[in-house]
């Protein structure tokens, strides 16, 4: 197993954010949905070790608590939507300021992300979705086994959307698991292979997509009433009321 969570909870100054999580994925791409105050960002950092947590995080049947710094990043890899940078600062050296980046996955990213042309503007002159592609590269170029990405559909427009969902795809079928923290559902559901929802920081579904749509979950974390549309292997879900 790739990664294993066991009773995961963390407490913000008295306050339980997440609530006793368990979940295991040996590979694929996991939808991590919910609406905000859920507790995605918070359990996508705890899985990446940047907040301290109770219970046990695993990967690849190491305790993250119990492993280095430098092993740490070769095992997962948080990515922010955003981050606050030093506006001097270029595109390429923000990149390179992280010193785990393989350089031939970061060519192939750089290429991906068409940022080839941005790598020498500073970052006062870019816009939130060059800034969020750049945080994309940054962060899939460490080739971590485990990659928490959080909100990484927010900033870029619908063609990149598509681009990283695809890559994210087939970077799953070599044997990692990349959770997707997200609150557009189109046109994440079509791209994973699992979902887990959260509301008030517990885990009210994990499985696959069929079922998280036929189960009612999305009405219920939402609250929201939805429209199912599936054809040729992809889903829309149309808001209808609340």
């Amino acid at each position: 197993m790739v990664l294993e969570v066991l009773g995961l909870s963390v407490s913000y100054n008295g306050t339980q954010i997440i609530k006793e999580v368990s979940f295991s994925f040996g590979s694929g791409v996991v939808a991590v949905v919910g609406p905000n105050g859920a507790g995605k960002t918070t359990l996508l950092k705890a899985l990446s070790g940047l907040v301290s947590y109770e219970g046990f995080v695993r990967i690849l049947n190491k305790d993250l608590r119990a492993v280095s710094a430098e092993e740490r990043a070769r095992l997962v890899t948080y990515v922010p939507p955003l981050v606050d940078v030093m506006p001097d600062m270029t595109v390429g050296d923000l990149i390179l300021s992280d010193p785990m980046i393989d350089e031939g996955l970061l060519e192939k990213y750089v290429e991906l992300f068409e940022l080839s042309k941005l790598l020498r503007r500073r970052l006062s002159r870019v816009s939130s979705g060059e800034l969020s592609r750049t945080l994309l590269v940054k962060g899939l170029s460490r080739n971590s086994r485990v990659v928490a990405l959080d909100e990484p559909l927010s900033h870029i427009d619908v063609r990149f959307q598509l681009i990283l969902l695809k890559h994210l795809r087939t970077l799953s079928r070599d044997g990692r698991v990349v959770l997707v923290a997200s609150n557009q559902l189109n046109p994440l559901l079509s791209y994973v292979d699992c979902v887990v929802g959260l509301k008030n920081g517990e885990v009210v579904f994990t499985g696959d997509v069929r079922s998280f749509l036929k189960s009612g979950t999305p009405e219920k974390i939402y609250e929201v009433e939805f429209e199912v549309i599936s054809r040729d292997g992809y889903v829309d879900l149309i808001p209808r009321g609340v």
